[in-house]
């Protein structure tokens, strides 16, 4: 007989001074994001919403199907996800899919991470579009952690760029985490691809 886990189910807000995806601001005021998980093992199953301000939606939400596991002290991760635009522009897309992979391999305080998100068919005019993001968080103390990290993205129907973001998380009691971070890319002077500092905090249940 197979001796089946029982399921842990979790709730997390994430209140942002910007809302930032991919390296690129997705919001020009705060951004709140709602998440919500049922695991199972090393199975889960999950959802969620948060608004953007852009020129073709006013917010998206998805329901995403992952796997997360550890082998030989690396920390593996999976997941598919079917994206969809709240409220979209007439004649952009509405629903994309989205498959995401990423290992980690803690050695001590340091941790080296890479991570890759792929789409066939992006939401809004965006078509074919991968992103790949390579990092390192560094534990300085008990509850308080510094990463970098520099990543790449190519795609269809939207500039390629290079973004960069670097700052500290700092956990003061359990189930809060807050973070200030900087981000940048070499894209432009739009506005999402702007220099800025984001301000966040996140509640886990």
């Amino acid at each position: 007989m197979i001796d089946v886990p029982p399921p842990v189910p979790a709730i997390e807000f994430n209140i942002a001074s910007t809302g930032m995806s991919k390296g690129l601001a997705q919001t020009s005021g705060p951004q709140l994001l709602v998440r919500g998980e049922l695991s199972l093992g090393t199975v889960y199953v999950g959802g969620y919403g948060k608004n953007v301000d852009s020129s073709s939606a006013d917010g998206e939400a998805a329901a995403v199907v992952g796997l997360r596991s550890n082998a030989r002290g690396f920390d593996l991760a999976a997941s598919a996800g079917l994206k969809h635009a709240i409220d979209p522009a007439p004649g952009s897309d509405s629903s994309a899919l989205e498959i995401a992979g990423s290992i980690a391999r803690p050695l001590g305080a340091l941790t080296p991470r890479l991570s890759i998100v792929w789409s066939p068919d992006d939401l809004g005019s965006t078509e074919r579009t991968l992103f790949a993001e390579g990092g390192i968080s560094y534990k300085l103390a008990r509850f308080l952690t510094a990463s970098v990290a520099v990543g790449r993205r190519e795609r269809s129907g939207g500039a390629d760029y290079t973004a960069l973001n670097a700052g500290l998380a700092w956990a003061p009691v359990k189930r809060v985490t807050l973070d200030v971070r900087y981000y940048d890319t070499d894209g432009g002077d739009e506005h999402a691809f702007r220099r800025r500092i984001v301000a966040s905090g996140r509640l886990k249940f």
